[in-house]
C-alpha cells in the first residue's frame, strides 16, 4: 500500500509530461497539407479493413499506378488498374467506364487519387463505384489523375 502512495503521484506526473510533449511535437510536424494527411489516413483505413477482412465501405486516398491491365469487358466495361499504396498494399481499381470517362494515357508510377466501395479479398482488395451515382450520391467515386477528376 505505501508503494502505491508514492507510485500514484510520479505516474500522474509522467503521464502529465508526455501529454505536453506529444501536443508540441505535433504541432512541430504540422505542415499544414490537410489533404494529404487525410489521404494517409485513408490508406490507413483501408489496411484496417483489409486485416479486418471486411469492405463495402466508402474511402478515399491515393497510390503509384504500378500496372495497367486490359480491360474488364463483363459484366460491365472497365479500366482495370493496380495501384500500390504507402502501406505497400495493391489494390485493383475498377473504374466503369460504361457511367464515367475512362482515364486517357495512364503512366506506370504516376500518383492516382481515388473515392470508391472497398472490396475486401486475400490479394488487397479492390476499389469499386469510381463514378456518380445519382440515385445513391453517397457511394458515388471518382478519380483523379493530373489534376482532372474522372466521375
Amino acid at each position: 500500500m505505501n508503494k502505491i502512495f508514492y507510485l500514484l503521484p510520479l505516474l500522474m506526473l509522467l503521464s502529465g509530461c508526455f501529454n505536453d510533449n506529444n501536443a508540441q511535437l505535433n504541432n512541430l510536424y504540422d505542415d499544414g497539407d490537410k489533404q494529404a494527411d487525410s489521404l494517409l489516413e485513408g490508406a490507413e483505413y483501408i489496411e484496417f479493413l483489409y486485416k479486418q477482412q471486411r469492405g463495402g465501405v466508402m474511402v478515399s486516398s491515393a497510390g503509384r499506378i504500378a500496372k495497367l491491365l486490359e480491360n474488364q469487358q463483363s459484366p460491365y466495361i472497365a479500366q482495370v488498374i493496380l495501384i500500390r499504396l504507402s502501406s505497400g498494399r495493391k489494390l485493383l481499381i475498377k473504374h466503369n467506364i460504361e457511367k464515367a470517362n475512362a482515364v486517357p494515357k495512364l503512366v506506370v508510377g504516376e500518383t492516382l487519387t481515388f473515392s470508391g466501395t472497398y472490396r475486401w479479398n486475400s490479394n488487397g482488395g479492390m476499389i469499386l463505384s469510381t463514378y456518380q451515382q445519382a440515385d445513391k450520391p453517397q457511394y458515388s467515386g471518382w478519380l483523379k489523375y493530373q489534376n482532372t477528376l474522372y466521375q
